[in-house]
């Protein structure tokens, strides 16, 4: 009786081995830009989320709530650094600084799968926005455009709009801007 090795052929292999890579050049640009949208879509998620927070806490407590940018959640920036990371805190004083007497609801760290959250003019972007006990926020109007790392195209943008009231909105996918 003749018996048969089991296995595959060297053939077998190579074959096997470039239809996995093939397979994966396909596959691996795809799943980077859906991580990328994820990542843009969590964060713009949070922020709209965040100001809501800081608005419904400001009509519970019956006091200024304010949000602004912060680079690690021990203090508010000097900048409109919002891709730092920001923070939720009940101030006594409405200034938008954090105080001693100040306190702190919640800290956003620093998101790093995006390049930035900026307005079309950067410099004119606010630092902190304060909801009144109202839930108002006087002057408060700010578009946050929320871009990712790296080549993404302007597909993966999302944009997030707050009114002059304070009234925080996402606006739907591929759209660029506030209007």
């Amino acid at each position: 009786m003749k018996s048969r090795a089991a296995g595959f052929t060297l053939l077998e292999m190579l074959l096997t081995l470039a239809l996995t890579a093939l397979l994966m050049a396909v596959a691996v640009p795809a799943l980077s830009r859906l991580l990328s949208k994820a990542a843009v879509q969590s964060a713009a998620d949070a922020l709209v989320g965040d100001l809501r927070y800081a608005r419904s806490e400001a009509i519970k407590r019956a006091r200024t709530v304010s949000v602004c940018s912060s680079a690690g959640g021990v203090a508010c920036a000097s900048s409109a650094a919002w891709r730092d990371g920001w923070m939720v805190f009940v101030d006594a004083d409405g200034n938008g600084r954090l105080d001693p007497e100040d306190q702190i609801l919640r800290v956003q760290e620093r998101l790093e799968p995006l390049a930035s959250i900026a307005s079309a003019t950067p410099a004119n972007d606010k630092r902190f926005i304060a909801y009144q006990a109202s839930g108002m926020a006087r002057a408060a109007a700010q578009s946050f455009i929320l871009t990712p790392s790296g080549a993404g195209g302007t597909s993966l943008v999302r944009v997030v709009c707050v009114s002059m009231q304070g009234r925080a909105a996402l606006r739907a996918s591929g759209v660029s801007a506030c209007s």
